[in-house]
């Protein structure tokens, strides 16, 4: 019994010295396979490596955020693995002796359980997450001139916010008078004092999109719908809308009472953290919809006036001979913003004689009944257009008419309408057309006729602006027809309008078969 038990003891005792044994010898033995393994599973780990980094680079140009896990991976890879690599193979050029074989191919086998750890680590189902919607300030261009009159209505905008009872608030005003600079200047106030959770803002206009309205609501909380149906989104951006506790929806540019339901926008008792504030040219409007607090915004003072307008044109507001000139064109501009900037621009470094037919024209211009326009902000908006340097410029201005109120207007459209009909000169080619409406989009916007998109490559036209620019296009030679009601029913009778007519937009998106 004893003899047995010596025995099972001897014979542990031999595995336990064999089996190190002969690992250590087998690295001796397995020394060039070692090598040759270790450097195949380096070369697979290096290419799922560029394989990772392409994903990243790629999650990257689409903004989105890169998983903690991801980054950490490829720097092991890059940094700490590629160190390592080079360490070893640094001592195999130095080691060539038989007595080192030993050890560099237990270095090399144990570097190779790292690498396929690695390998195994890097199998990652995707690399990175969206990233949350920016802030809606963030994409606001500055623009905002703190008058000491349009200071005291914001804060009487935020202090309503701040009221528990006051759900809504209406800010009126005619077109041009800077409602909307001034809700986005709002808009960025608040951000500071943490009354909301989120801030959404969406334009409206006078031929509402439900659709459009949904999108512009849902790309600021990162929401994606999959529904097709209006009914399906709204119940979908709703439900969305509810979970942020704390929420101010903002429309800007409302001329009728929107459809809260068929939007999916739960205001009221329904969800008593949402608040709305709203901007219209009417204040009816403002009634209709329930507004606790009406803020109308009133024309800048004259001194407020001759500011900006000195902002514009710069030192020859204060030129002796121009001076008294100036005065007299600010007050043809009626106190209006959006007439102020425009005419500004267009006299900035001009001489006396040009000031002296600038101010006759604005005194002369024809008045003309476009609604929701003050006559003082046509003749400004139409003398800046027949102050601009070439056809090319105005027609390029006209174009921006086809697309529908407050549409980001893709430039690609302007070059490629623009080049069939033959509007730019010396433009041969597509790209040299693609050149010259680049030039004259940024001649336009320098004179604030036209305004930068949210969109690349798009740009946007005041809703004021495009009214004036309607009225100038309805009596060009080149004959523009404009429609873009959101009921249109059919195709209009063209021999009601001018023989000349040669362009016509009908909001094709809308329009209804019958």
């Amino acid at each position: 019994m004893a003899t047995d038990i010596i025995i099972a003891i001897a014979s542990k005792i031999g595995e336990c010295l064999v089996k190190p044994i002969g690992t250590e010898f087998g690295y001796l033995i397995n020394y060039h396979s070692n090598l040759e393994s270790l450097k195949g599973e380096i070369k697979k780990l290096f290419d799922k490596k560029d394989g990772v980094q392409g994903l990243v680079d790629a999650a990257k140009r689409n903004r989105e955020i890169i998983k903690p896990d991801v980054q950490s991976w490829l720097k092991n890879v890059n940094d700490d693995m590629v160190k390592k690599v080079l360490q070893f193979e640094d001592e195999i050029n130095k080691k060539r002796r038989c007595v080192y074989r030993w050890s560099l191919s237990r270095r090399a086998y144990k570097i190779k359980q790292e690498v396929l750890q690695l390998q195994n680590e890097g199998a990652f189902e995707n690399v990175a997450h969206p990233a949350p919607p920016p802030e809606i300030w963030s994409t606001f261009k500055k623009g905002f001139k703190d008058f000491k009159s349009r200071m005291a209505y914001m804060n009487e905008v935020i202090e309503g916010l701040k009221r528990e009872r006051v759900r809504m608030i209406g800010i009126c005003g005619m077109g041009g008078v800077g409602k909307t600079t001034m809700v986005k200047e709002i808009i960025e106030r608040l951000a500071k004092l943490d009354l909301f959770d989120k801030i959404v803002m969406a334009t409206v206009s006078q031929s509402p999109s439900i659709r459009m309205i949904q999108s512009e609501i849902a790309d600021k909380i990162g929401l994606k719908f999959k529904e097709e149906s209006e009914p399906g989104r709204a119940l979908k951006l709703r439900g969305e809308l509810m979970e942020i506790k704390r929420i101010l929806i903002v429309l800007d540019d409302v001329w009728t009472e929107p459809d809260f339901e068929a939007i999916g926008l739960p205001c009221g008792d329904a969800h008593k953290g949402c608040k709305v504030l709203l901007t219209s040219r009417d204040s009816d409007v403002c009634n209709m919809m329930g507004s606790q607090q009406i803020i109308a915004v009133p024309i800048l003072t004259t001194e407020e006036s001759q500011e900006l307008f000195r902002e514009m044109v710069g030192e020859s507001f204060d030129e002796p001979d121009l001076r008294s000139i100036a005065k007299e064109v600010v007050h043809e501009c009626g106190g209006l913003p959006i007439a102020i900037v425009t005419v500004g621009k267009a006299l900035e470094k001009k001489n006396k004689r040009e000031w002296d037919d600038a101010l006759n024209q604005l005194r002369n211009s024809t008045p003309v009944n476009i609604p929701g326009v003050n006559d003082k902000v046509y003749s400004s908006i139409k003398w800046s257009y027949d102050r601009l340097e070439s056809d090319e410029a105005r027609l390029c201005l006209l174009l921006c008419c086809l697309f529908p109120e407050d549409y980001d207007i893709p430039i690609e459209y302007l070059v490629r309408y623009g080049w069939v009909r033959g509007y730019f000169s010396n433009s041969f080619t597509l790209e040299d057309a693609r050149n010259r409406v680049h030039s004259l989009v940024g001649q336009l916007k320098r004179r604030f006729l036209l305004l930068d998109s949210g969109k690349s490559e798009a740009t946007k036209m005041h809703d004021v602006v495009r009214n004036v620019a309607i009225l100038i296009a309805s009596r060009d030679p080149h004959g523009f027809l404009i429609r873009s009601d959101a009921e249109n029913k059919g195709w209009p009778n063209l021999a009601t309008y001018d023989h000349t007519l040669q362009s016509h937009s009908l909001a094709i998106w809308r329009f209804k078969m019958v």
